[in-house]
């Protein structure tokens, strides 16, 4: 008897925005769709125009919220006795224009009580912490160790369909991962989960210290680990990640994690 094994590929990424044009009187109406239950925030800017203008006038940037479709923009032709025409290119981003950090929120770690960890990346770190991930943070969990809530909120987006990481710009968006809508409209962004490894739903309303799920090695990752960033949308190009502190075993204060440091959870 011969078994032949079938290795079965990771899915592609598919974008959580999409455009389509409608045409009204004298232009066209450019409509937004976020297939996501997560707020995005889209920017639109010409790459081409000619005889037209564009209202609001581009780029713009607009947040789009979850699972709807908004008209963002019309592009009207100056003369109409001349000939028109453009293409417009869009960019997105996770997250809410509007949204700021609650400065005095301190965040739970997020594992287990009387766990320890250590911040195998920090803020400001050298391998991938910069740009749009400058306050990250990478704690250094074993493979299906649990994942618990840093900040109540709400599940706004899960993918635990990819089975693979590496470091390697491939793998950049095939990450399995969760994301919180806090109170303030941030975003806490879970990374790294096990395949098929998350146990909370879109949707769902958690408190500190509940169950989101298991670490992996899924995505743009050397190495088991969970990153952690907090974040809102700075446009369509970049997001916005906040410094943040934490509880911490031993000390009165609330603490921010430096790198190569090891943390207990209280």
């Amino acid at each position: 008897l011969l078994l032949v094994g079938l290795a079965v590929a990771d899915p592609d990424p598919v974008a959580p925005v999409s455009t389509r044009n409608v045409s009204v009187d004298n232009g066209t109406d450019i409509l937004v769709s976020n297939r996501l239950g997560c707020d995005m925030t889209v920017t639109l800017e010409f790459s081409e125009q000619k005889n037209v203008r564009a209202q609001p006038p581009f780029p713009y940037s607009m947040t789009i919220p979850g699972h709807s479709e908004v008209r963002m923009a019309q592009v009207s032709r100056i003369n109409s006795d001349d000939a028109w025409n453009f293409r417009y290119m869009y960019y997105w981003n996770y997250g809410n224009l509007e949204a700021r950090h609650d400065d005095r929120v301190v965040y739970t770690l997020p594992y287990r009580r009387g766990s320890s960890m250590r911040i195998i990346q920090g803020f400001h770190g050298a391998f991938s912490h910069t740009g749009d991930d400058e306050y990250a943070l990478d704690f250094s969990f074993d493979l299906n160790t649990p994942v618990l809530v840093a900040r109540e909120g709400t599940v706004v987006s899960v993918e635990e369909r990819y089975s693979q990481g590496g470091a390697k710009p491939f793998y950049r968006n095939r990450v399995n991962v969760a994301r919180i809508r806090h109170a303030d409209g941030t975003i806490g962004e879970y990374d790294h989960f096990a395949p098929n490894g998350i146990v909370v739903e879109e949707g769902q309303k958690v408190k500190r210290g509940d169950l989101i799920g298991y670490s992996g090695n899924t995505g743009f990752s050397s190495g088991p680990h969970l990153h952690f960033c907090v974040y809102s949308a700075f446009d369509g190009h970049k997001r916005r990640s906040y410094p943040i502190r934490f509880t911490v075993a031993g000390e009165a204060q609330s603490v921010e994690l430096m790198e190569n440091k090891t943390y207990t959870a209280p």
